[in-house]
């Protein structure tokens, strides 16, 4: 499983995006952007993406 803080590239954003491949992740990180009326996705923004995704704990507490 992995996760992406999506605050920490969209400002206002308050949503943690999880899934089991880092492409959906991605996938879902560029479509929760564009609902929050980002109109371009740049290359910068992709690269923030990639870079703040991490492998999520296997147990929460």
């Amino acid at each position: 499983m992995y996760e992406l803080d999506c605050a920490d590239v969209i400002p206002g954003c308050k949503r943690v995006i999880r899934a089991e491949s880092k492409a959906e992740v991605i996938r879902r990180a560029v479509s929760q952007a564009k609902q929050l009326g980002v109109q371009t996705i740049t290359a910068g923004m992709m690269d923030s993406f990639r870079d703040r995704l991490h492998e999520a704990d296997a147990v929460r507490h």
